[in-house]
């Protein structure tokens, strides 16, 4: 094996993640014993494991790594390639003396796959042990990874005793067996066995770069080949690629005691050869370390996907009903605690039900569609086609003609996962969609405990209630709006409007923005996008429970409610902006806060700022007083992201506006009413020389306006 051309290969596979953009992940790194012997015995997937494997963990662990490849592809200039490398031909007449010389005396570590082939199904079934279901024909994971750790610490024991005893002899022939080079010593550490699970996600076909440059190069390629380049090609460009080692087992260990249960079993059996040892020993270490690896599989969004077609009984399925037992298995999922679970099912899933495209469901339900597993009905209706999904086509075929099936193949050996799914989806329609509008608010409450106790000051913070959402629903109830406080304020600045509408049958979601509600700092450093994602959290707990939805907001929150309206492309029942803050008075937002960034700047190299302004505001219990530039900065960013959406409202819009408000230029409900492209649309101006025209004097009015408009578009829906 040359070491330049093993060193050279950790330099080709970051060059190689570098071009290709692969999105390698390791974990577990700390369970690592870089000075111990080790064998790494992995599921297998891919024909490029075999080769890259080593490499990447090398260039990520620094333990150098050889592995066993098929017989096959050790041919031209390749196969003088990969022997260089340290890759081994499984049919290497040394092949199993190398491996154990290696092992015994640390110089490498060894890659092995125990399910002794690419298991391009992902079939995997248990019971007691391990078997492959490779379609053909099923066949046992092999046990020569667990007999070979065994061995390697068994002869090196053998080899430490021979020593010992002057037996020179003995000495000679094991080195000379084992191929250890004249001053060569065994490893004084334990040989231990890690085992390794890879995932991939998302798992995905179609034609790539791989595939065209292979047919570039080789005529008339075998259709088995090009089924790998599609699937191995579209992984290397477009997959994160996530291995996990899971904590080593001390082969020392595992068989003192091992011996320790055979003479227990058998009170006579006072002298315990190797051989008895082992195979007492061989399929208990390989259920174990291969159970190891099956359980650290990374659990996706695909997965949660492939499950819950898998399981639901019905042959028609909504999308919104797909989302709701997507989110709400996730949520058990992770709530097991036992598995590794990956960020597409811990990240926000929230955003799967807000009427928006998420890119996680919508590539695998294209997927879906493409393979024939989904059929569209009408609008969002599709048909299950169970018979395609079954269909477990030619093992070298099943990757790019049922993808989701090897999916679903991956997990359906972790019954817990399946079982979280089918008991959601026992549950009725309206348990559903009540559990997923609790489970929602109830993490938006958590999310502003945290944000309170994290920014919490004995002086300056106002009561916990004062910043927190709320929520004022009656199931009977089946129309909602979701409402949204103003920059710089809190929920309780919409509570008195919301108990109006809730008074008359409407259900509220008072939301709470992104860094308000806590202290001015924790507004320093968010973004409008989180605001935004804090609105969007409200309209889906409210999307779940109520047939007509209404998007409101109070001046910042009005900038939202527009947001969302487009962004849910008009799929709502109506717009209701008050004192909507598309343009302020205030020239600082749109002229000077740039100037003051590019100052700040200047000024950071003096260790001076101007980081804030104070002013004190309308309602100082529910408002900041202090206002950061960075802030006001984001607010300008949301006025210019709106006021480029305008033209793309439809729906009806109520337009409210003080006429002297000293914040928000009284222009700005006309500029709205002028660029807005919805059929019916109104101002309600009044006479206020106040901002916060939601609180105090003349509030009702504004109300009752509110109220009017709602009912008015309702009416219109019935006739």
């Amino acid at each position: 094996m040359s070491n330049i051309l093993y060193s050279s290969s950790h330099y080709f596979i970051k060059m190689l993640e570098s071009i290709l953009d692969t999105n390698i992940h390791i974990h577990g790194e700390e369970h690592l014993l870089h000075d111990s012997p080790t064998i790494f015995v992995a599921n297998h997937f891919t024909r490029f494991e075999t080769f890259v494997m080593p490499y990447i963990i090398y260039s990520h662990t620094d333990m150098e790594v050889r592995s066993l490849a098929d017989h096959s592809i050790f041919v031209g200039y390749f196969g003088k390639f990969l022997n260089k490398v340290g890759t081994l031909s499984t049919m290497h007449e040394s092949r199993d003396d190398i491996i154990l010389g290696d092992l015994m005396t640390g110089r490498k570590n060894w890659m092995i796959y125990p399910e002794g082939a690419m298991v391009k199904n992902k079939k995997i079934i248990k019971n007691g042990g391990f078997r492959v279901d490779f379609l053909d024909g099923k066949d046992n994971v092999h046990t020569g990874a667990a007999v070979m750790a065994m061995q390697a610490e068994l002869i090196k024991n053998e080899y430490k005793h021979a020593q010992q005893d002057g037996d020179i002899i003995k000495v000679s022939e094991i080195r000379k067996k084992y191929f250890m080079d004249a001053n060569e010593r065994v490893s004084y550490k334990s040989t231990v066995v890690v085992p390794v699970n890879i995932t991939y996600t998302p798992l995905r076909t179609g034609v790539n770069p791989l595939m065209s440059l292979g047919e570039k190069f080789v005529e008339n390629i075998d259709a088995r080949i090009k089924e790998e380049l599609e699937i191995e090609g579209n992984i290397l460009l477009n997959s994160e690629i996530h291995i996990h080692f899971d904590e080593p087992i001390d082969m020392s260990e595992y068989l003192y005691h091992a011996r320790k249960e055979m003479k227990c079993h058998d009170e006579e059996c006072s002298n315990i050869s190797d051989t008895q040892l082992i195979n007492f020993c061989r399929h208990d270490l390989t259920t174990t370390f291969m159970d190891a690896v099956y359980k650290n599989i990374l659990v996706n969004f695909d997965h949660i996907f492939a499950l819950v077609l898998e399981y639901y009984q019905e042959e028609f399925i909504g999308l919104h009903e797909l989302k709701r037992a997507i989110f709400l298995a996730a949520r058990d999922v992770v709530g097991l605690k036992l598995f590794n679970v990956h960020h597409s099912i811990t990240d926000e899933l929230y955003k799967l039900l807000t009427d928006e495209q998420d890119p996680w469901f919508e590539s695998v339900l294209t997927l879906s569609i493409e393979q024939g597993i989904l059929i569209h009905v009408e609008d969002e209706l599709y048909k299950i086609n169970k018979k395609a999904y079954e269909n477990e086509h030619k093992f070298h075929t099943i990757r790019i003609k049922n993808t989701l099936r090897v999916i679903l193949n991956e997990v359906s050996i972790l019954g817990d996962i399946g079982q979280s799914v089918k008991d959601n989806l026992a549950k009725n329609s309206h348990e559903i969609k009540e559990e997923v509008f609790h489970v929602i608010y109830n993490r938006d409450k958590k999310l502003f405990k945290q944000d309170y106790n994290t920014f919490y000051s004995v002086i300056l913070s106002k009561p916990k209630e004062i910043g927190a959402p709320f929520v004022l629903y009656k199931a009977e109830y089946n129309v909602g709006v979701v409402l949204s406080h103003g920059y710089k304020s809190s929920p309780s600045e919409i509570k008195e409007l919301s108990q109006y509408l809730h008074n008359r049958g409407i259900n509220v979601y008072g939301v709470r923005l992104k860094g308000h509600g806590t202290l001015s700092e924790d507004l320093r450093d968010s973004t409008w996008e989180e605001w935004y994602d804090s609105f969007n959290r409200g309209f889906a707990a409210m999307r779940q429970v109520n047939k007509k939805l209404f998007l409101a907001g109070f001046s910042t929150g009005g900038l939202l409610a527009i947001l969302g309206t487009v962004r849910k492309l008009n799929k709502v029942d109506g717009l209701i902006v008050i004192n909507a803050a598309l343009e302020l008075q205030d020239i600082r937002v749109d002229y000077v806060v740039p100037t003051l960034n590019k100052l700040n700047d200047f000024l950071s190299l003096f260790n001076a700022d101007l980081e804030y302004v104070e002013s004190e505001p309308e309602f100082p219990k529910f408002n900041y007083k202090r206002n950061y530039l960075k802030s006001l900065d984001q607010l300008r960013l949301l006025m210019q992201e709106c006021k480029n959406e305008l033209s793309l409202i439809t729906v009806p819009t109520l337009i409210v506006q003080g006429d002297k408000d000293p914040v928000v230029k009284p222009q700005s409900a006309q500029k709205i009413l002028e660029e807005i492209s919805s059929k019916v649309k109104t101002i309600q101006s009044f006479k206020s020389s106040r901002h916060v025209i939601v609180l105090g004097e003349g509030k009702e009015k504004v109300f009752e306006s509110v109220n009017t408009f709602i009912q008015s578009c309702l009416k219109e829906t019935e006739k």
